[in-house]
């Protein structure tokens, strides 16, 4: 069992640097302008996985000294998922008020593109109306905050238990 404390400045650091990660994934897709396709979400969601798993094995390792415990790793990924977020948001913040003011614009054509196929005209007036009033900057904020806090940990309670199993294999 490791009883060292977890050290908070470190894995912060993890975490912002996961952070900048998304970010520059995010802006790649934006100006490749695929960031709206559905695939896009997926490759956003495994680079999380990845720098979950990345920043275990950085911190379980470096800062740690290999030995960890379920809990620890769990933690672990869940600041990560956290401090991630807290940079992705502050990056839509910025971006969206100064350097991408259509992108809440092009969020809505996007979804309104792949919802109202098929729809009679007033129909898809009302889901284009209804679209725009949902789809503000705090929304899209909160809701990405939410969600790569939620699927953060998801993925930190699973990736944990593979990190604990690997190091009590490897453990002297």
């Amino acid at each position: 069992m490791n009883s060292s404390p977890i050290r908070w400045a470190p894995l912060v650091v993890v975490g912002l640097t996961c952070g900048l990660v998304q970010v520059a994934v995010g802006v790649v897709l934006y100006l490749s302008g695929v960031y709206f396709e559905p695939w896009s979400l997926r490759l956003i969601i495994a680079l999380l996985a990845v720098c979950i798993a990345a920043g275990n094995w950085w911190y379980g390792k470096h800062v740690l000294g290999g030995r960890t415990t379920y809990w620890k790793a769990l933690v672990v990924g869940i600041v990560i998922s956290v401090s991630m977020a807290l940079v992705y948001i502050t990056y839509n913040a910025i971006s969206i008020s100064f350097f991408y003011p259509h992108f809440l614009e092009d969020m809505v054509q996007a979804e309104f593109a792949r919802a109202s196929a098929g729809m009679d005209p007033a129909q898809a007036a009302r889901l284009l109306d209804s679209l725009r009033a949902e789809v503000t900057l705090r929304n899209l904020v909160v809701g990405n905050f939410t969600a790569a806090s939620r699927i953060g940990t998801y993925l930190s309670v699973l990736i944990s238990l593979a990190f604990l199993q690997r190091w009590r294999r490897n453990r002297p």
